[in-house]
């Protein structure tokens, strides 16, 4: 089977449940496959064809779900991008994949604009929404009047690309296939049990594994109804989980936070929510404590990452529970920990992670040497520490060398200070997280000038922004006389933390 197929079936099943929410807009399964069919139709005129991969930057909004399915069903290769990122961020993950195809918010317009075209495959460029250009051709007038029968291959073809970001600053092309998709949704349902009466909050942003799973593949598999929001309000989640009766509800570990801090849900009672969803990035026990004894709500944290299309470990709803525990594996993913020579460890021994699984992603796009770096006889090296206990319940100490989570995000401090270096001002540059209460970490940048050169740190924030996301920009500054190193000449960001901003020595 693939995703397309999967559509196909539930769509049979389900035909006058409604699959969609938005805005007061709404849609059955079977709406919601009709208009799929007449989109993929759509596409394979303009000249798609099998394999082709469709560069997607759109936010929360029923037409990426549209396209993501015509896209799988015309046999192509979704690749999600993030709105969020300026034409420079834009501009590799369309020139790696070869995507020939390009479907954007009107929104991104001006990024669209700007973003230098050349070296690109694009052919087809796809506006959503009302748009200043006429170049570009609109969402709406490309539906067919025909439909077409579900054009996908088998479940070991490519179905989407997900770029995150590399420790060369380059961001990397995940290759997730139907396979991968159907197993892993397969294994998580085997733990969540999510069943068609369900209703589903969507407010995750559908470019992450997570989101993808959460708004994209999760429903439709199980015939749940998803609830979809335009993004992450307070009031307008709380409201939606109220007046939707939702019983399943997912977001990142800002989203528990921020709710545990308003003022008015101690008011607020949810009696058909199930439980609650938290990944992306480490829960803070505080928060997962505080959640559950003001709102009443189950909340259950699992581990993952892109590679592994979503999730390897999950706690089970109304099962045992352990303190700072991400949970067992999910069925069918084998974790092992090994420690630095590659030894494997027991329980209680903490090392690096390394899962297994028909979840795990092939490797990377057209990269066989940062494939061949993480993946090892199938075996995927995450690069996270942990350990398990002697009820096989994990537990994750550390993660990633360099990696930033801020409110759910990934963040490499190379991409950063590469910009930063760039700057004629700046002869040295180190960037690290700065912990944070609501978000987990913030971006900090450390910063030794050129001789003579006066920096202003207004100055250089409105460099990075220039050519960076929002939220990959510093929030905090230093400007230091010197970086600490080692006898190699490595920089010591712990010890540069400790003596610049904790103000240790």
């Amino acid at each position: 089977m693939n995703l397309g197929e999967l559509l196909e079936e539930r769509a049979k099943k389900e035909k006058e449940r409604n699959f969609l929410y938005y805005e007061g807009y709404q849609l059955s399964y079977q709406e919601f496959l009709s208009r799929v069919r007449h989109l993929a139709r759509g596409l394979i005129e303009l000249g798609l064809e099998p394999g082709d991969r469709v560069g997607l930057i759109l936010g929360n909004c029923p037409e990426f779900l549209e396209s993501f399915y015509a896209i799988i069903y015309a046999g192509g290769v979704v690749v999600p991008l993030n709105p969020q990122w300026k034409p420079s961020e834009i501009y590799y993950p369309l020139q790696n994949s070869e995507a020939r195809f390009l479907i954007f918010s009107a929104e991104q317009e001006a990024s669209i604009l700007q973003m230098d075209r050349e070296g690109l495959a694009l052919e087809k460029i796809i506006v959503v929404g009302k748009a200043e250009s006429p170049e570009w051709i609109k969402y709406s007038q490309i539906f067919s009047d025909q439909e077409i029968p579900c054009q996908a291959g088998n479940d070991e073809d490519l179905a989407g690309l997900i770029y995150t970001s590399g420790t060369t600053g380059k961001p990397r092309g995940v290759m997730l296939t139907h396979k991968n998709y159907l197993t892993n949704v397969s294994q998580i349902n085997s733990v969540l049990e999510i069943y068609e009466t369900d209703r589903c909050l969507g407010i995750l942003p559908p470019f992450h594994v997570l989101g993808q799973m959460v708004l994209v593949i999760h429903p439709v598999y199980c015939g749940a109804s998803l609830v979809l929001l335009g993004g992450f309000s307070p009031k307008k989640v709380l409201t939606a989980l109220q007046e939707f009766q939702i019983t399943i509800f997912a977001g990142v570990p800002t989203v528990y936070a921020i709710l545990n801090n308003l003022p008015f849900q101690e008011r607020l009672s949810f009696p058909k929510l199930r439980f609650a969803i938290c990944g992306g990035a480490p829960l803070p026990i505080e928060v997962l404590e505080q959640f559950e004894k003001k709102y009443g709500i189950e909340l259950l944290e699992g581990y993952g990452l892109s590679e592994s299309t979503c999730a390897c470990t999950l706690n089970p709803p109304g099962g045992k529970r352990k303190s700072g525990s991400v949970g067992p594996a999910l069925p069918g993913v084998r974790i092992k920990i090994l420690d630095p020579e590659g030894k494997e460890q027991g329980p209680n021994q903490i090392g690096e992670i390394w899962v297994k699984g028909d979840n795990i992603t092939p490797g990377y796009f057209r990269n066989p040497e940062e494939t061949e770096k993480v993946i090892k006889e199938g075996w995927l090296n995450t690069g996270d520490l942990g350990y398990y206990d002697q009820d096989g319940y994990f537990y994750i100490k550390g993660r990633k060398k360099e990696l930033i989570i801020r409110g759910g995000e990934n963040i490499y401090p190379r991409e950063i200070e590469e910009v930063l270096l760039a700057h004629p001002g700046v002869a040295e540059v180190a960037v690290l997280g700065i912990p944070d209460r609501i978000w987990g970490e913030e971006v900090g940048a450390f910063i030794v000038p050129k001789d003579n050169v006066e920096l202003k740190i207004n100055a250089l924030s409105e460099f990075c922004h220039k050519y960076l996301a929002d939220y990959k920009c510093p929030k905090f500054w230093k400007i230091v006389p010197q970086m600490p190193r080692s006898g190699t000449g490595e920089i010591l960001k712990q010890r540069l933390f400790e003596k610049y901003w904790l103000g240790s020595e």
